[in-house]
């Protein structure tokens, strides 16, 4: 019993202190919200900080929920509900970037078109289309004849205006027809005789390609990018100039696959653009989430076309929590359960668990058993409340029974989470199966390592620096053995799976804490750890 509740607490079936995902957590995530301050720092549209980056389960939709939640004026728009695939489906667009032409430039102008539209839409409430003309023949006589700038702009928005009542998914596929139309008239040969799609690259000469790809980027580049800058102006200095009325647009699920994967980079690159160049909109702010291996992905796919990645740092809010902001969200949590049972009281959550775990504070047993993430936090507490039914506290057979499943699931996550940046890793992680929480890089076993690199090499490398590293090493023998190692190491070290101790001290080196070290600091002698997370999935040996 828990006096301090004032009645005799216990955990009931089905007991929990909220959803994993934060999407589903309606009753915990806006009653026991724990602000590490971040969300202040998304509501301030001056502040520059707007692209929320943390791994799985860091807490990024919960922010934008809450976001939209404190907040009156909240676009949200659904990447799936864009119909962006319509762009990979248009059979001229494929085969223009089959044959080498760029369509950054018009992908950025694709994101800048939606936001303005939506804002507009929702600032005066354009949902139908007389509203919509109204609006439009007062605005027009409004800013007639001011200046070139804001004639360009109301030449854009006349193009366009009357369409603005209708849905986005049908004005993203307006703008990719139009796109479609120029650029199969200035080809400079008849498109229609094509057979279109990868094939076409054969029916036509090196010159002809050339040509095809030259005048299709001027198409590109003349679509009405000075206009849309000039909207962008007038968004800022005429129509969202108020700042006590902010308006947000947010973008949550990008890591989902509302696009096939190569296309969904190089939006998602276009849309980073977008949000820097509507920073001059000040009583606007566009707010998306964004996965850190998503974002490292983007990153390094756009590193040989000048996307620096230091040029978009102060966007970026990182999120990273201590394990007293981590005790104090579930103190918060576990607080909204009681008073879900009893009318008075709180539980804490140190009253709840045993006094120590194999000679370790209960506390930071659990803790240690995160990746320092609310929803790691969470997951492994209901997994012990759900063997606690009928008892007031955890018992320490109830954690461990619970860190069994837990452990199992974490390591499946992983895998699912980091998967697409690191094919390698469903392959790599049974190297870390039945071996010390700590050992030496020399202790690997040397069968599992060549097993390993065998099967690593006839992977597709996607980019992955363990399959290129095996392939090279198996194929070439321009690599060494060594260095196929350190890079599986580094691999298991990105995603959080193992940490590293160093020759000459220091202590460990985890990826939430510090950057990669380089394969060549991975020597025989240098010592991995086992994350404690992964010890029961692992059958880590003590």
């Amino acid at each position: 019993m828990n006096s301090s509740v004032g009645v005799p607490f216990k955990f009931r079936r089905n007991s929990k202190i909220g959803e994993a995902d934060a999407e589903t957590d309606d009753e915990f995530l806006f009653q026991s919200f724990f602000d590490t301050g971040d969300i202040e720092i998304l509501r301030n549209t001056r502040a520059p900080a707007r692209i929320i980056v943390g791994r799985t389960g860091s807490g990024k939709t919960a922010l934008i929920r809450c976001l939209a939640k404190r907040e009156d004026h909240v676009i949200e728009i659904e990447p799936e509900h864009l119909s962006l695939n319509f762009i990979a489906n248009n059979d001229v667009i494929r085969f223009f970037e089959n044959i080498g032409l760029k369509l950054d430039l018009f992908y950025g102008l694709l994101w800048r078109h939606v936001f303005t539209v939506e804002l507009l839409k929702a600032k005066y409430g354009l949902l139908t289309e007389e509203k919509t003309h109204t609006f439009f023949a007062g605005l027009f006589e409004r800013f007639r004849s001011k200046d070139r700038a804001k004639e360009r702009a109301i030449s854009y928005l006349q193009q366009w205006g009357d369409k603005f009542w209708i849905e986005t998914e049908w004005r993203v596929k307006e703008f990719t027809d139009k796109l479609a139309s120029e650029l199969k008239a200035h080809a400079g040969f008849d498109i229609s005789t094509l057979k279109l799609g990868a094939e076409a690259n054969f029916c036509l000469t090196e010159e002809q390609k050339r040509e095809a790809v030259h005048r299709g980027q001027r198409v590109v580049n003349s679509i009405q990018l000075k206009e849309l800058s000039d909207v962008i102006s007038i968004l800022g200095e005429e129509v969202f100039s108020d700042p006590q009325k902010p308006y947000f647009v947010v973008i949550d699920r990008l890591d989902e696959n509302w696009v096939e994967d190569a296309l969904r980079y190089r939006l998602i690159r276009a849309l980073i653009e977008t949000i820097k160049a509507f920073q001059k909109v000040q009583n606007v702010k566009i707010v998306v989430a964004l996965r850190q291996d998503l974002l490292e992905k983007i990153f390094s796919s756009a590193s040989d076309a000048g996307f620096q990645e230091e040029k978009y740092q102060s966007l970026i809010l990182r999120l990273k929590w201590t394990p007293e902001q981590l005790e104090k969200m579930l103190d918060q949590r576990i607080a909204t359960l009681v008073r879900q049972q009893y009318t008075k009281g709180t539980v804490r959550l140190r009253e709840i668990l045993p006094r120590q775990i194999s000679q370790t504070a209960p506390i930071d047993y659990l803790m240690q058993r995160t990746a320092l993430r609310p929803r790691d936090a969470i997951l492994f507490v209901n997994n012990c409340i759900e063997r606690s039914e009928g008892r007031g506290e955890i018992r320490v057979q109830s954690i461990y029974e619970a860190e069994k499943d837990y452990s199992n699931l974490r390591l499946t996550s992983l895998i699912q989470e980091w998967g697409a940046l690191y094919p390698s890793l469903r392959t790599i992680t049974p190297l870390l199966d039945h071996k010390n929480a700590e050992g030496r890089v020399s202790s690997l076993d040397k069968e599992d390592l060549d097993n390993i690199i065998a099967r690593l090499a006839e992977l597709p490398s996607l980019g992955d620096p363990a399959i290129e590293a095996a392939a090279s090493y198996l194929e070439h023998s321009s690599s060494s053995k060594n260095t196929v190692i350190a890079e599986v190491l580094l691999v298991l070290f990105r995603v959080g799976a193992v940490g590293f101790r160093f020759e000459g001290g220091g202590g460990q080196v985890w990826a939430t804490q510090s950057a990669a070290p380089s394969a060549s600091q991975i020597k025989p002698n240098t010592k991995y750890l086992v994350h404690p997370m992964f010890h029961q999935a692992l059958h880590t040996i003590f």
